[in-house]
């Protein structure tokens, strides 16, 4: 009888581990994405950091929000267009009106960050959020961009973001790394089925 208890309750915990498992695969994974701009080899001084929402009218809506912007940010930022920050700092862009512009001062000669993440519709006409440093005249480290992120609605959920950082100034990565993710699950997957032999 002990042996039929002991393997009704390994077949019990499998079957909860391949249950839990296989819905959090189902869930639509959105990682969120880091952006890191590295501004030690523009020198000293100051100059603008721009984020950028961009989406053509009628574009599938979408939204874009910006958590965690550290950095040397000096005075108050400007926004136009469909931007919105909350009292915690956070940036959310939409595409209402063909999206938003947001601009901050800043210290240059060291790392600025952010985490992005983004939501969007069902459609077939995406948006585009880019970053960039520029001073009063120009741009710095590229002539435009330093990268951006389009969004493509129609596209498989693993296609939906191209990530582009277009130089050495800037890199992108995502929060966990879908493979990161699927490792971990794994992993508590093993320990589970180890303990239970082990008991």
């Amino acid at each position: 009888m002990q042996t039929l208890t002991h393997h009704a309750a390994r077949l019990l915990a499998a079957t909860c581990l391949c249950l839990c498992a296989g819905a959090a695969l189902a869930v639509p994974f959105v990682p969120f994405h880091h952006v890191d701009i590295d501004t030690s080899t523009l020198g000293a001084g100051t100059a603008y950091l721009g984020l950028d929402f961009l989406s053509v009218g009628g574009a599938t809506p979408a939204s874009a929000t910006v958590a965690n912007l550290a950095g040397a940010l000096l005075g108050s930022p400007v926004a136009t267009g469909s931007v919105a920050t909350d009292p915690a700092g956070v940036l959310t862009f939409t595409s209402d009106a063909g999206g938003g512009d947001w601009f901050q001062a800043i210290q240059l000669g060291g790392h600025f960050g952010f985490d992005v993440t983004f939501a969007t519709g069902a459609g077939s006409d995406g948006s585009t959020f880019s970053w960039s440093l520029f001073d009063d005249t120009h741009y710095l480290g590229v002539d435009g961009n330093l990268g951006s992120i389009d969004l493509h609605p129609e596209a498989p959920a693993d296609a939906r973001l191209t990530v582009a950082p277009d130089n050495a100034f800037s890199t992108v990565r995502a929060v966990p790394e879908p493979s990161t993710l699927l490792l971990a699950l794994s992993g508590c997957g093993l320990l589970a089925a180890r303990r239970r032999r082990a008991g």
